[in-house]
């Protein structure tokens, strides 16, 4: 559904927040004392890091309080070894309107669903660039992306302030400062959000975003494996107040594998080539030479049962044997680098200028950064 009929923002280039690199330490937020999710947070990153968050929930809320992320950054920067790994290792969104982070840990069938989703896509994009015409050039700058982190601003607020979503798959063109199209594997309670979600990245995106798609393979009553399809896009609608961008659910769960895993004869996921950029840039590069790419129910099918059948069968998979009395030899770890005294130091006194200035503007002030944290 076409959103020509409204005008979208420039596509300037904005600066990411810092997602815990490099940003100056933050003075305690007004009320420290409801800081209570930070402790938590950094026991599942440290619970992650250890292997210990093995079979727990994929999709993980932690409402934070006003200032509550700055805390968390500050006290995660403390710890380098830490600091790198969830860096590079883990999953997260944080909406800087809601104050809510969402810690995210796909299990291996979401992740080998995806990933089978994903290449389906690439394939027939890879018919599509070996033309000479403008569709063929369009589709060689469309990329998948996977994780990669995405920014929004957030209405109303300071230009640093922006919110923060690592989605299932993603494929971005070269000259788009968002994707196209954003895939979603929904499972448990991300089921709840994902149509929450998919607004999100439709509206803070000014419609930059064309297509959201939600695969909900978490199946249902027990027993059953049926697996459904849902697809949001963007409408402009008339109203006696002006006009609005409205996101409207064009497939709403769908069903493309019954409660007995065999597929449906629903016509699938169709997507079109013009979905993979914004539309002025679509229309620019396209014109009418639009494409249309297509994943049958029965592909969709194949894809999550070739997923789960290798998830449940990895215990029983051959493997190499080493011969009877070889002996395995690792290199020693090399530590992680400490924080120097001088660190220490600087850590401690700009630590103290923040809870002085705290004080001197709240004679209820309390430090509570070594507190435990609340109990659910």
């Amino acid at each position: 559904m076409s959103t020509s009929e409204t005008t979208l923002k420039g596509h300037e280039n904005i600066t990411p927040p810092s997602s815990f690199v490099g940003a100056p330490l933050t003075p305690p937020p007004t009320d420290e004392k409801t800081c209570t999710q930070a402790p938590r947070i950094l026991a599942l990153f440290k619970d992650i890091q250890a292997g210990r968050h093995i079979n727990q929930n994929p999709w993980t809320e932690f409402q934070l309080a006003p200032g509550e992320y700055d805390e968390l950054e500050r006290r995660l920067r403390r710890d380098e070894w830490l600091f790198g790994y969830v860096k590079d290792k883990i999953r997260y969104d944080y909406d800087s309107g809601s104050h809510q982070l969402v810690v995210r840990m796909p299990t291996g069938i979401h992740e080998l669903f995806i990933d089978g989703v994903e290449d389906s896509i690439r394939s027939q994009l890879k018919v599509i660039r070996n033309g000479s015409d403008k569709a063929a050039l369009f589709a060689q700058k469309v990329r998948p992306a996977r994780a990669t982190e995405i920014y929004f601003p957030v209405d109303d607020a300071p230009p640093s302030v922006k919110t923060k979503h690592e989605p299932d798959a993603s494929f971005w063109h070269d000259d788009a400062q968002y994707p196209g199209v954003i895939i979603e594997v929904a499972y448990s309670q991300k089921r709840k959000r994902l149509g929450r979600l998919a607004e999100d990245y439709l509206l803070d995106s000014d419609a930059s975003v064309q297509v959201v798609v939600g695969l909900d393979i978490e199946y249902g009553k027990k027993g059953s494996r049926k697996a459904t399809l849902s697809v949001w896009r963007t409408q402009v609608a008339h109203t006696a107040d002006g006009d609005e961008l409205r996101v409207v659910q064009e497939i709403a769960d769908e069903a493309f594998r019954d409660d007995q895993g065999n597929p449906t004869d629903h016509p699938g996921l169709r997507l079109h080539l013009k979905d993979f950029a914004y539309e002025e840039l679509a229309q620019d590069e396209i014109g009418d030479q639009d494409r249309e790419l297509v994943l049958s129910a029965q592909l969709l099918c194949q894809y999550l049962t070739a997923a789960e059948t290798k998830v449940r069968q990895l215990g029983s998979l051959g493997k190499h044997s080493i011969a009877p009395g070889i002996k395995k030899r690792k290199r020693s770890e090399t530590p992680p680098a400490q924080i120097t005294s001088g660190d220490e130091a600087r850590y401690v006194e700009q630590e103290e200028r923040a809870a002085k200035r705290m004080a001197d503007d709240d004679p209820d002030y309390e430090n509570t950064s070594m507190r435990s944290s609340s109990s659910d």
